[in-house]
């Protein structure tokens, strides 16, 4: 099975991040998967931005709706959630269920919150460079999470032999340099390569084919 490659809020190496000319892009670029991240405006609008949204945000904040639109039968979509609260808005945006959904979060609590609306969601937790937590996996499991999308800088050894062991490939992020994307591409214990790059990462995988 080949490695994914996800464009990380797009082909923002490129083009401004979680934009639709970043969507657009990653695209025509034919990468597997959009990664982007989802907050709530204070009058209830769920947009794509990384950062907290100020008091006053910005009307060029694309809205999830729209990517979903734009995605419908040509990407696969990973949606991160940066906070909690409006789960069950996102689901509804997201029906019906786009082909491929990945719905993720650092919150473990987002993440529980997601599967017990709609258990059929394929879920991923989002582990940062700072986390020391011994089992990441266990964290996974606890709040139902299918997939663990861990920083590229835990990638070691171990997380990769429990990875194989349990057949259950990583998610990995961020990953830009084209010998750490080589590298993970040919690893079996990685499904997926999160990058802003992802006509890179495609070239070395062998071309921009979307998997199937």
């Amino acid at each position: 099975m080949r490695t994914l490659v996800c464009a990380h809020r797009g082909a923002s190496a490129y083009l401004p991040d979680n934009s639709v000319d970043a969507f657009v892009s990653a695209i025509a670029m034919r990468a597997d998967a959009i990664e982007t991240d989802v907050r709530r405006t204070p009058d209830g609008r769920l947009v794509l931005a990384h950062d907290p949204l100020a008091a006053q945000p910005s009307p060029d904040l694309v809205e999830l709706g729209d990517l979903v639109e734009l995605a419908a039968g040509r990407i696969r979509l990973d949606v991160e959630l940066k906070e909690a609260g409006y789960e069950q808005q996102v689901l509804e945006v997201l029906t019906p269920r786009p082909d491929g959904l990945l719905v993720t979060s650092f919150l473990p609590e987002v993440v529980a919150a997601v599967r017990a609306l709609d258990p059929m969601v394929r879920t991923g937790l989002v582990v940062g460079p700072w986390d020391s937590s011994p089992d990441r996996f266990a964290r996974a499991d606890e709040c139902g999470a299918e997939v663990l999308l861990p920083h590229v800088d835990l990638l070691d050894d171990a997380l990769r032999g429990e990875a194989v062991r349990r057949g259950r490939r990583l998610a990995v992020w961020t990953v830009n340099d084209r010998e750490t994307l080589s590298s993970l591409i040919a690893d079996p214990a990685v499904g997926c390569v999160i990058t802003d790059v992802p006509d890179v990462a495609l070239a070395l995988r062998g071309g921009g084919q979307p998997s199937g």
